[in-house]
């Protein structure tokens, strides 16, 4: 290893070019990164002791190009600050001579480039910074190379001429010192030993950091070469697609990726854990290998989940509001996508079962651990959605907490504030919309739940208020207990409605309901209620509950999952 301290003018005054390695990530820093960057510069205006870059660190290919092993962020953004640089003196009149200069030490020099990203990224780098034009930004990190020409640009046009042409002396005259490496295992181990320095890295960067040494390390040397590459292809495609993949992490993949295919299922939570597994090989380049070419597949599997428009899949997502899935229906899917790959009718299949599921851990909670549970069946499941939809069934009725009876129990009593209100209701609306009652595409503006008999009934005799009040105009323990908030009492309704209703007589409430009902769970109350009543009591209550129990029992129940 060659140690050359210099300077950043020294460094870029060459013929010197930076090349970013196919199995390094996309360019990643964000605006607090370029704001300490810029802030940095311009403390050095009123100092005098000069500035240190740090180490970069790089691998030598030949006496003029360098793979970058550690630094590439900071040469990155150091090459945009240049050519933001460039833009604004041009802009502000600096001698064009002096502009081309810079053009050629920083940007490029006789179609030379200063930098070539990774691959995916480089016509955007090339368009945005190298040929200072506009182009269409397709993911997260080509945004970034936009956003931080700007952001700098923007920063540097409040600085007058006479700065920036200080600015520019500063950074030609800032140190840093150059680790040169030679050859692919001293890299690879250099590779390793910086991930491991306390960085702030996810676990897949150091997954792969301790792969690309792995494989440096067990292959043979006419091999290392060819090895390497495929290692760095498969992290190459995960990068691709990391940014398109919304509301789950990178590191939570990696997680359900080992959850889903390595033999201990559930039990998989950090590097550690593969570590493990890998040790116990033999064929350790081959193990690698697999695992990534499998990890590649997994990223991309859930990748093609965005774009799913299957009704099962869209309700599935539907049960928390488009919130995230738990965590254990991804490493189901993952492997869903490896089985039945296009195959629609299969994964609406898999998400129908992932559906009820998620439904009866919710609607129950959480309070009794499940994965251990589902451990064996995840295990298990190589493709067969019957044997997968039979295993859950047994398995969940085998445990008191999460059997079929207890799941009545739940729908049977107290479901005010319970996490599946909301979808729960809305799949009965459905079921009653498409029993003949249609009345059209719903949407509920600010959707809020009713209570029918109110939390707190209006001043006035029974006949007078329309609810089952004692003499003293209230609930008896009984109906607090059992009817006020079980599903017979409670209904979707807009937050409007239910403001201008309120806790007025059941009569006028009814009347609202008849009048505009927006939902068919608002039309039918009547149906419940006997003939010519103006009272909302207990037996009308439940009447509503057991029709609603009629539909959510078999609704959520395995049975319901026919596989033809």
């Amino acid at each position: 290893m060659d140690y050359k301290p210099s300077t950043i003018g020294e460094l870029f005054d060459s013929k010197i070019s930076f090349i970013i390695p196919v199995y390094q990530r996309a360019y990643s820093w964000d605006k607090a990164n370029w704001s300490v960057f810029f802030e940095d510069i311009v403390e050095q205006l009123h100092r005098s002791n000069g500035y240190s870059y740090g180490n970069i660190l790089l691998e030598t290919i030949d006496v003029s190009k360098y793979e970058v092993i550690d630094g590439q962020q900071r040469l990155t953004t150091l090459i945009i600050f240049m050519r933001s640089l460039i833009n604004v003196l041009r802009e502000k009149g600096c001698d064009e001579n002096e502009i081309e200069d810079m053009e050629n030490d920083f940007i490029i020099r006789k179609g030379i480039k200063k930098l070539r990203p990774v691959d995916y990224d480089c016509a955007c780098f090339d368009t945005i910074i190298i040929q200072n034009s506009t182009y269409d930004v397709k993911s997260d990190s080509q945004k970034k190379y936009q956003d931080c020409k700007d952001y700098f640009i923007n920063e540097l046009k409040k600085l007058d001429l006479e700065t920036l042409e200080k600015i520019k002396k500063i950074v030609s005259e800032t140190k840093i010192n150059r680790l040169e490496l030679q050859g692919k295992k001293e890299s690879a181990l250099m590779f390793e030993l910086q991930n491991n320095r306390g960085k702030d890295l996810t676990n897949l960067e150091k997954l792969k950091s301790y792969f690309m040494y792995e494989t440096y390390v067990n292959s043979l040397t006419e091999e290392t070469e060819s090895n390497v590459e495929t290692i760095s292809n498969y992290f190459k495609e995960i990068y691709k697609i990391i940014y398109d993949i919304k509301g789950l992490d990178e590191d939570s993949i990696l997680i359900y990726h080992c959850n889903a295919y390595l033999n201990a299922a559930f039990s998989y939570r950090n590097l550690d854990d593969i570590k493990k597994e890998y040790k116990k090989t033999i064929n350790k380049v081959q193990w690698i290998q697999d695992f990534s070419r499998e990890l590649s597949i997994s990223f991309n599997s859930l990748k093609l989940l965005e774009s799913n428009k299957s009704n099962y899949y869209n309700r599935l997502k539907s049960i928390r509001g488009e919130k995230s899935l738990p965590a254990f229906v991804y490493p189901f899917i993952i492997k869903g996508y490896k089985f039945f790959k296009s195959d629609s009718n299969e994964l609406d299949i898999l998400f129908h079962l992932m559906e009820i599921l998620t439904f009866r851990y919710y609607l129950i909670g959480s309070r009794a651990e499940l994965n251990s549970r589902l451990s064996d069946i995840l295990r298990d499941f190589n493709g067969n959605v019957i044997l997968l939809r039979d295993s859950l069934k047994k398995k969940l009725n085998d445990s008191w907490y999460w059997s079929d009876t207890r799941i009545k129990d739940f729908l049977n009593g107290w479901m005010y504030e319970n996490p599946v209100l909301h979808y729960l209701l809305w799949q009965y609306e459905d079921s009653l919309q498409n029993k003949g009652y249609q009345i059209g595409n719903c949407i509920i503006e600010n959707e809020q739940i009713e209570h029918i008999s109110p939390q707190n009934p209006p001043e006035g005799e029974i006949l007078a208020s329309g609810y089952d009040v004692n003499q003293e105009n209230k609930y008896n323990d009984d109906f607090l207990e059992k009817e006020l908030n079980c599903i017979g009492n409670l209904m979707l309704i807009s937050g409007s409605h239910n403001a201008s209703i309120g806790n007025k007589p059941f009569e006028e409430k009814l009347k609202t309901y008849k009048s505009n009902p927006i939902l068919k769970q608002q039309a039918e109350i009547p149906d419940f209620l006997d003939a010519y009543s103006k009272v909302w009591k207990t037996e009308h209550i439940e009447r509503r509950k057991n029709a609603i129990l009629r539909f959510a029992i078999p609704r959520w129940s395995f049975d319901s999952v026919i596989v033809e």
